[in-house]
């Protein structure tokens, strides 16, 4: 089965309206849980407004700088960098170490919600598209955006996917598991990473900054992970 996707749009691109639709479903999840769970409307409320902002500024930053200057464009894992920058800057503000820790749980059970909607842009639109590929649901652009050969529905994968880890992670929530967080964030990096070898722009690379920045950040992951276990278990000697 192969997937045909033209890419010759006349009105709006699918790209820009799965991007605004991914920013407009994570915020709202982010400020309802961060309401349910004890963040006062005014808090929530900002963190809400700031986001967007930073997750678009720190994508296009991160993409701008990994080029050396040469291109822009939307980068996932810049737009995570912002999202929870948002999050940290509401932090130091309120100055509340428990309340912070919520706000950080949020943004990371919405970031996988928000990343396979925005996939779904890039579906659409043929950019990030993967390897060539003539297997199974190949897909196949044409259209003055993009054209290729068949090629691997990477973007498709990674929005079937992490929809699945969002799925996971607020059932794993609702059941009262406390590692549901940190079971979301390093299957998101793992996913993230993994599915970038799929990429045609990984062709001729041994390891993407992507992949790179992933790892890093699953390894400050399961730290922060020990060290909460460790003041659990050692709370005197913490």
């Amino acid at each position: 089965m192969r997937i045909h996707i033209d890419t010759t749009y006349s009105l709006i691109p699918p790209y820009v309206v799965m991007i605004v639709a991914a920013c407009a479903v994570g915020i709202v999840l982010q400020y309802f849980m961060n309401v349910k769970r004890g963040i006062d409307r005014k808090t929530a409320g900002f963190v809400a407004l700031l986001s967007p902002f930073m997750s678009l500024f720190f994508g296009l930053l991160l993409t701008y700088v990994s080029s050396g200057g040469k291109s822009f464009g939307l980068s996932s894992v810049g737009g995570l960098f912002g999202m929870y920058g948002s999050v940290l800057t509401l932090a130091l503000i309120i100055g509340d170490k428990e309340k912070s820790g919520v706000m950080f749980e949020n943004c990371t059970f919405a970031l996988p919600l928000m990343y396979s909607v925005s996939k779904l842009g890039c579906l659409f639109a043929g950019c990030c598209h993967g390897r060539p590929y003539s297997g199974p649901f190949s897909v196949e652009y044409t259209g003055k955006v993009t054209e290729t050969g068949e090629v691997f529905p990477v973007q498709l994968s990674e929005s079937v996917i992490f929809f699945l880890i969002f799925a996971a992670g607020i059932i794993m929530f609702a059941k009262g598991s406390k590692a549901a967080v940190y079971a979301v964030f390093i299957a998101s990096a793992a996913a993230k990473g993994l599915l970038d070898f799929t990429r045609e722009s990984h062709i001729g690379k041994i390891v993407s900054l992507n992949q790179i920045l992933c790892l890093l950040l699953i390894v400050v992951c399961i730290v922060c992970l020990i060290v909460k276990k460790r003041k659990t278990i050692y709370p005197k000697e913490a």
